[in-house]
């Protein structure tokens, strides 16, 4: 990079484009140091006026401003941008495709060889900063870029770095994975409710547990099959309760629907 202060722009302003740029900026990312670009300008200017970013619908001009541009559009956009962006890019500048399915090969075989190029899969918990990231270099970067990159995404999680194929394998645990969670929390919210609790005392209470389980794990070296074994004594509901589950296949159908 060219310089030691990064300016990031963010082409796309979509629900994973809004949770990163939320994300980051509580990680102490100076709003003056980004530029974000959305199609609609009403949407343009909300943002603006919420976090106090610069802004555009003219992707080209937020990406010469930048030293680190990040295409946040979906996957049926990203290549159209590149080729809006490319000869805007400046000299050293990083391109990063957050969009699943673009191949490293077809960003950097699109970019001026003076630009480096990165895929990266974020997930929506950033805008909380607890966000995972899956990072992958491409050969084109620095290890100036590669650290640049490295501290965006880290401002609002954790940052790993994988293989390109592992996108594929990873991605339903990482970006899919709070879907799959909040899917049971809803259930479970819903089982105390047909009981007769609030949801929101339900809600509550399925947070602070989901939570707290995943601080155990965290700290934990044990499987989490030993783990769940500790919570569900022999012969006890809670084991039970595990029994139904599996009677009715949701194990199953939970590994079914990650490696489909």
């Amino acid at each position: 990079m060219t310089t030691t202060r990064t300016t990031i722009a963010l082409l796309g302003a979509g629900t994973m484009g809004q949770a990163l740029l939320a994300g980051s900026l509580a990680g102490g990312l100076a709003p003056e140091d980004v530029w974000v670009s959305a199609r609609r300008p009403e949407h343009v200017e909300r943002i603006v006026d919420v976090h106090g970013v610069h802004g555009t619908t003219d992707n080209a001009r937020a990406a010469e401003q930048a030293d680190l541009v990040v295409l946040a559009a979906g996957p049926a956009q990203v290549l159209d941008i590149v080729a809006e962006i490319s000869g805007h890019l400046r000299e050293g500048a990083v391109v990063v495709s957050i969009a699943d399915g673009i191949a490293l090969a077809d960003l950097e075989g699109r970019l001026p060889a003076h630009v480096g190029a990165a895929r990266a899969l974020p997930s929506i918990t950033a805008q909380a900063g607890h966000g995972l990231t899956l990072l992958t270099p491409g050969a084109s970067c620095t290890t100036a870029q590669i650290d640049a990159v490295t501290s965006l995404f880290a401002r609002s999680g954790e940052v790993l770095r994988v293989e390109e194929e592992q996108h594929a394998v990873l991605g339903p645990l990482s970006s899919g994975g709070p879907a799959h969670l909040l899917y049971v929390a809803d259930a479970m919210i819903e089982a105390a409710a047909v009981r007769g609790i609030p949801r929101d005392l339900g809600r509550r209470i399925v947070q602070q547990v989901m939570a707290g389980t995943a601080a155990w794990l965290e700290q934990s070296d044990e499987d989490a099959a030993v783990l769940r074994a500790d919570v569900c004594a022999p012969g006890g509901a809670g084991i039970r309760r595990i029994a139904t589950l599996d009677e009715r296949a949701v194990r199953a159908a939970l590994v079914a629907a990650l490696t489909d």
